[in-house]
């Protein structure tokens, strides 16, 4: 009776620890869940935000499309304006595809393959806005002095001083941005892996 008696305790424990080892696994993954989560949204509250600049800049250069009068600005006004439109849809997009991944849905190593893919597609596609984001700036100083009714040629010092600045500033900010989003996203990955661990 005594022997039975263990064997029964011991099936007992046994499916108890069993059932811990279940609520451990699920609690680990809705932790991890969690900190994906508020790890992207450090990006996304910032790439709102830049959304909502240019909604705004876009707006304004369409209320004042009409002061402008050369046919050249008027087209590189046009060609701004989808710059503003398409900037923020292109980091949208590509913050979509990584946020889309469910790590409860699947095992560590297909969400981690997933995870690295859509790293990739979104850091290219970061690049590729600071290349036109910088083609935007180029063409939007022109058009912003065409609206105001100056020509930049009468602006001192704008070519060899001013310009130059912004450019640089403009470099330095985006490589900024584009570090710290590395950043985020090699910690996410890191955390993502350190959990198969």
């Amino acid at each position: 009776m005594e022997l039975k008696e263990m064997k029964t305790t011991w099936e007992a424990l046994s499916k108890k620890v069993e059932n811990q080892e279940k609520l451990s696994r699920q609690m680990i993954r809705k932790m991890t869940e969690r900190n994906y989560r508020s790890k992207l949204s450090k990006i996304a509250y910032s790439e709102y935000i830049g959304t909502v600049i240019c909604y705004i800049g876009a707006a304004y250069l369409i209320m004042n499309f009409t002061k402008i009068t050369s046919f050249t600005m008027q087209a590189f006004c046009i060609l701004a304006i989808l710059l503003l439109f398409a900037l923020p849809v292109i980091s949208l997009k590509s913050l979509k595809g990584i946020k889309a991944i469910n790590i409860a849905a699947q095992s560590y190593s297909a969400t981690l393959r997933e995870y690295a893919h859509h790293k990739i597609r979104f850091l290219k596609l970061q690049q590729l806005n600071v290349s036109l984001g910088l083609s935007f700036m180029l063409i939007v100083v022109p058009v912003l002095s065409a609206i105001q009714g100056k020509d930049i040629s009468q602006i001192p010092y704008f070519w060899i001083l001013i310009f130059p600045i912004s450019i640089a500033f403009f470099l330095a900010f985006a490589f900024w941005v584009l570090r710290s989003y590395k950043k985020i996203m090699d910690e996410t990955e890191k955390m993502l892996s350190d959990i198969d661990n």
